[in-house]
């Protein structure tokens, strides 16, 4: 379940010292001496009650560049400022403010927008600290990930672990695949510090958001630019493009990949029997996700011919 750090270092760290440290050591979720040094750091950064506001003058009178990459991380949404973006090590440092329904962007924007009403799991380990405000008010929830296949419409088993909210000086280390949280608007404008865990493989990663009243899989997430890629090079024709989109779904380590190449196989057959061919081929190729939507796409398939 989602834990809560409760180690406590009233000594404040600077923004430098904490990027410099993690440098050092790492940061790897799986390592519980890792993980407690990482969070040890975390809280000292967050001890430091001047550094964002620091931060934040610089970005807004121009004394700082904003990171080229400010958005770059899945689910880092248009509240987050990047304070160490990824590239020194297996980590980045953000800040995530988190506006009340007072606010403008609250109103502009809607709930949803804001990252409200809506219960998502994690593409990576993040510690979430709370550093200004009472904080969004957050359910925590967890599943089984060796129970889940991944697909939109699945039931899944959700179990309610905790609530409250991130309020300052809280510190939460959600667990990547696993841990679903749905937060709910604070009283007013919050703000939290996340650490999260960077890794070359997390871009060909899901995540997911749910209903938890139904327990079931709304959308998946955590779409790159190459699944847009192998859809119009197999659109456009070519044997080349069709042989790659064949060697993705069937041996592509990204299962949503996969999924993706035999949807554009698919999407590309002349008539329902071709497509049948290419959603039976699909349902052999190994993989729970491919062969649970292969096998919908064939029922409905069938349907439609009987009609």
């Amino acid at each position: 379940m989602a834990r809560v750090m409760t180690r406590r270092d009233p000594t404040a760290a600077s923004l430098a010292e904490c990027a410099e440290a993690l440098a050092v050591w790492g940061f790897d979720p799986e390592d519980d001496i890792n993980l407690s040094h990482a969070a040890n750091w975390l809280q000292r950064l967050g001890n430091d009650r001047q550094f964002l506001g620091d931060v934040l003058v610089d970005l807004l009178a121009g004394l700082a560049p904003v990171p080229a990459d400010a958005e770059g991380l899945v689910g880092a949404g248009p509240q987050a400022v990047m304070l160490v973006p990824p590239g020194r090590g297996d980590f980045s440092i953000r800040a995530r403010i988190w506006p009340s329904p007072r606010e403008a962007a609250y109103r502009a924007s809607g709930p949803a927008a804001c990252g409200y009403g809506e219960a998502q799991d994690f593409a990576s380990d993040v510690l979430s600290l709370g550093y200004f405000g009472p904080g969004y008010l957050g359910e925590d929830y967890e599943y089984d990930p060796e129970a889940v296949i991944g697909h939109v419409g699945e039931q899944i088993a959700l179990r309610l672990v905790g609530r409250g909210p991130l309020d300052e000086g809280r510190l939460i280390h959600y667990r990547a695949c696993r841990d679903v949280l749905l937060r709910d608007a604070p009283e007013t404008l919050s703000v939290s510090i996340d650490l999260v865990h960077t890794d070359p493989a997390q871009g060909w990663g899901s995540h997911h958001t749910f209903d938890v009243a139904r327990g079931e899989i709304t959308d998946l997430l955590g779409h790159g630019p190459s699944e847009s890629f192998l859809r119009i090079a197999v659109a456009l024709g070519g044997e080349a493009a069709s042989e790659l989109a064949t060697r993705f779904g069937a041996s592509h380590p990204s299962e949503r990949m996969r999924l993706v190449a035999w949807q554009a196989l698919a999407a590309q057959a002349s008539d329902q029997a071709a497509r049948d061919s290419v959603w039976q081929a699909a349902e052999r190729s190994g993989s729970r996700l491919v062969a649970q939507v292969a096998k919908a796409q064939r029922q409905q398939g069938e349907r439609g011919v009987g009609s």
